[in-house]
């Protein structure tokens, strides 16, 4: 996430360590309740070599160190990313949720790829205006441009038009398969054996894959297709993740238009940008809905693709993620030198 890219601005040298090296420490650490703890031991060992820690996924990879953090041992900074939400117990004065609280307030920054998950997050970790300020930082997430060059839209003399939805246990396929039911335009579903729908008969213009697709064929079928859909159960909606971002990202990156449930823990407004809709009834004719005005002759779908591609190559991409996550390294740095 980055690594590359803050490499090229030659400011920084970014080392990856080793997932697993010693599975019976994983094993330990699963009896203990610290996952990950190989990798955290021997990060232990070296951390004097290096200026600050960053974590892409802050909760699974962080709790031994953090704990160590908390009574001094551990002092290198440590930079969170924070695209899910951190706090689960229901009980605001439980143990469990005062100390997941007291955890997560050791990291020095978190980086968050939302504002309301930020602004959540502040309030369940009891941020102070001025912890806000120092601690809290936006950034804008995105795909790789020279990757994403090389995705064009091939379509054979027999293609037939169709519309594309992917996703794990997030996604309400069969809220979807019932909308379609009237829909003149053909739907591709790319889902997981676990994930399969319930729906008992598949409307004639409805296709489900439940195969593993390399990821390359992936983005060639959305490349291919008239728009990405991304319809999230109406119970994960205000769960605090970014549900569906990455999709999202695709789609900017391959230049396609979004029909997707409204989810307000996102950044990108489809509508404002231009790049598609949002379904903000998120039942079956909510979506019938707007799938008929997504195919209307009034719904420039080729613009909006146009609209989201030039998002990608200007706003939305790892490039001007990387710089970000740059200024954030120098000011946390900057500030513990001050400290100091």
């Amino acid at each position: 996430m980055g690594k590359i890219e803050l490499e090229n601005s030659g400011e920084f040298q970014v080392d990856i360590h080793v997932n697993q090296k010693y599975k019976w420490l994983d094993f330990v650490g699963k009896l203990i309740k610290i996952p990950f703890l190989d990798q955290q031991v021997r990060a232990l060992h070296i951390l004097r070599n290096y200026d600050l820690v960053y974590m892409p996924y802050p909760l699974s990879t962080s709790r031994l160190l953090v704990m160590l953090k908390m009574i001094g041992i551990v002092k290198t900074p440590m930079v969170g990313l924070a695209h899910q939400n951190f706090i689960y117990y229901k009980k605001k004065g439980a143990f469990l949720n005062k100390f997941a609280i007291k955890r997560l307030r050791q990291f020095d920054a978190f980086a968050f790829f939302s504002t309301k998950l930020m602004e959540k997050t502040t309030r369940d970790l009891e941020f102070t205006p001025e912890e806000i300020r120092d601690r809290c930082f936006p950034v804008r997430w995105g795909a790789d441009l020279s990757f994403y060059e090389k995705v064009k839209e091939l379509k054979t003399s027999d293609h037939v038009p169709y519309a594309i939805c992917a996703g794990t246990a997030d996604r309400d396929y069969d809220m979807l398969i019932n909308a379609f039911e009237n829909i003149p335009l053909r739907l591709k579903i790319y889902c997981t054996p676990n994930t399969i729908p319930n729906a008992d008969r598949l409307p004639s213009n409805v296709i489900v894959d439940t195969t593993w697709v390399p990821y390359d064929q992936l983005l060639q079928a959305y490349a291919n297709a008239e728009f990405i859909i991304i319809p999230l159960k109406e119970e994960v909606k205000n769960k605090g993740n970014t549900y569906g971002l990455t999709v999202v990202l695709d789609a900017l990156a391959v230049g396609k238009p979004v029909l997707m449930t409204y989810h307000s823990f996102l950044d990108i407004d489809l509508e404002e940008e231009k790049i598609g809709l949002w379904v903000k009834d998120n039942t079956s004719s909510g979506w019938e809905s707007k799938l008929k005005q997504m195919i209307s002759p009034d719904t420039d779908l080729s613009q909006m693709g146009k609209t989201a591609k030039n998002l990608h190559i200007n706003k939305y991409n790892i490039d001007y993620f990387a710089q970000q996550m740059g200024n954030l390294f120098k000011t946390v740095l900057n500030r513990k030198r001050a400290e100091s």
